[in-house]
């Protein structure tokens, strides 16, 4: 007992890192403000949703019937969220061979493991059912002590059944994807899946809970025949009964020890199938030719290879790109339909007369959302100091990075143009502004990501994803974009009235080719000498 609590301690220890968004080691306290700060303005907006269809329901004294409505909701993401995450909790995790060294029996590291995931689901699935409770609290007819014990009970557990599944589909897909050559696809298009549908739902909440209040009877039945834990909770909520409770936690437990079970006898063996380096083409060393290229060139490659090997990476970057595809393609087949949504995201009269303004803005936004460079300096992690030591400029390294950076964002944004070019009539100025603008407000937004990361590099991270999502430089790249992006709305708005698209455009262009010179020098001269003091 004492080395799985020493483990799970190490382990927790380690990986709660993901959460600090500083590293100085006399600002613990502050390094962790941010994520809460983040996380009370989550729940706060559950609540309100709750909060709305609690008020719908009430006259009808349906309250109850949200509760199934949100634990199965939530398990879903869990389960989504889950899969995403065992590629970086249970596989390839850098401490395998320190722990598979030990004197420590595998299921124990397994088990390990496994509880270290249920913990970090616990926090997640916290963010929805906490919400959920206090928003009830407010609108039940009526309270006893055992809703609270029930409540504390299913905060517990509830993440259990999510976390099984999870694991299974987690150890399924990393099976298939470990006999592949390329072994981070699968995950790379679920996670695109969801994020999508995320951000479609999101769009249409309106609707969704008009559609939720019409069906809500219907709605309940079904998610309580489907999924059980939905079912027993608002059971307990309203008729509670003891047995029940012990029966839920006992299933629980059993199914939890039933998966450990199973996962202990594929896990070590697909974890080591994913470890191997598989090539598609036989080498002749008697007949080796060694190629060489310029530099810059293979710091590109190398930029490019640690980027479409990081599957967070990926997610989090390639996002918005994949949505503007998505975006100029829903334009060229449904212009009226697309177009109308887009204005009820953003609602500026400006929109309806000048689609080459609407354009500048949908390439600002696909560009200030991906921002690719916040990360690239962290994630060279303890290889810094090979590259710093390479015989290479220091300008050099970094502009190569901006390059890469450039090659991944700025290829399909003229794509798209050129898409929307054909399909729609626009005047050849407006075709070259816009080209231009897809070349220089990515350049802008990957000069802002390399220069924060600079400022605030995180080498000593445990899991990528602590990089791309939650450190300081990828937080405040994305702010700033976000200033500019809105910064350059509200001028359109107030200036459209005054002046032609065309010269817009062109003030534009103007202002962000001053942004990109001044920040290219800064990059140059301060930015250089943070890289050449940078250790680990």
């Amino acid at each position: 007992m004492n080395k799985i609590l020493s483990l799970l301690k190490a382990c927790m220890t380690s990986d709660m890192n993901i959460f600090k968004i500083r590293q100085k080691k006399d600002n613990n306290k502050n390094s962790f403000m941010l994520p809460l700060f983040l996380s009370f303005v989550f729940m706060f907006a559950i609540w309100s949703n709750a909060n709305m269809i609690f008020e719908k329901l009430a006259p009808m004294n349906l309250q109850v019937l949200v509760i199934p409505l949100v634990v199965f909701g939530t398990s879903i993401m869990v389960i989504v969220e889950g899969v995403y995450k065992t590629g970086s909790l249970l596989f390839n995790c850098k401490d395998d061979q320190l722990l598979l060294s030990l004197p420590i029996k595998r299921s124990t590291v397994l088990f390990v493991r496994i509880f270290k995931f249920y913990l970090f689901e616990l926090m997640f699935n916290a963010l929805f059912i906490i919400p959920l409770i206090v928003a009830y609290l407010r609108w039940a007819d009526s309270l006893e002590w055992t809703f609270f014990l029930t409540s504390f009970v299913m905060l517990l557990l509830l993440p259990v059944i999510p976390v099984i599944l999870s694991c299974i589909i987690g150890v399924i897909t990393s099976s298939i994807s470990s006999r592949f050559k390329f072994k981070n696809f699968t995950q790379i298009l679920v996670s695109f899946v969801i994020i999508l549908g995320v951000f479609l739902l999101s769009m249409n909440i309106d609707s969704f809970i008009e559609k939720i209040v019409v069906h809500a009877t219907s709605i309940n039945d079904f998610i309580i025949k489907l999924y059980y834990p939905a079912g027993v909770y608002a059971k307990l909520v309203t008729d509670f009964n003891i047995v029940d409770l012990l029966i839920f936690i006992l299933i629980n437990i059993v199914l939890f020890i039933i998966t450990l079970f199973i996962l202990s006898k594929f896990y070590f063996k697909i974890n080591s199938r994913l470890k191997n380096v598989s090539t598609s083409k036989s080498v002749r060393i008697d007949n080796l030719v060694i190629k060489s290229r310029p530099k810059t060139i293979s710091l590109i490659r190398k930029e490019l290879n640690t980027f479409f090997k990081t599957p967070v990476f990926i997610v989090n970057a390639g996002f918005s790109i994949v949505l503007f595809i998505i975006v100029v393609i829903g334009l060229c087949i449904k212009y009226n339909d697309v177009f109308d949504l887009l204005k009820s995201i953003m609602p500026l009269k400006v929109l309806d007369s000048y689609l080459s303004i609407f354009i500048f803005i949908l390439i600002s936004f696909t560009a200030f959302m991906t921002s690719i460079t916040n990360s690239v300096i962290s994630l060279e992690g303890k290889n810094i100091n090979i590259l710093k030591s390479l015989p290479i400029n220091t300008k050099t390294i970094l502009m190569s990075k901006v390059y890469a950076a450039l090659s991944i964002t700025t290829i399909p944004l003229i794509i798209g143009d050129i898409i929307l070019f054909i399909r729609f009539k626009l005047s050849i100025i407006e075709m070259i502004l816009l080209l231009a603008f897809s070349i220089i407000i990515p350049l802008l937004s990957h000069f802002i990501g390399l220069i924060m990361n600079l400022k605030y590099p995180k080498l000593d991270f445990e899991n990528s994803s602590e990089v791309v999502k939650q450190s300081t430089s990828s937080f405040l790249s994305v702010m700033i974009g976000m200033l500019l992006l809105i910064g350059s709305v509200l001028l359109i708005s107030k200036l459209i009235e005054l002046i032609n698209p065309v010269p817009l455009l062109l003030i534009f262009f103007g202002l962000y080719i001053i942004l990109d010179i001044i920040l290219y020098l800064y990059l140059i001269k301060v930015s250089v000498k943070r890289f050449d003091e940078l250790s680990i």
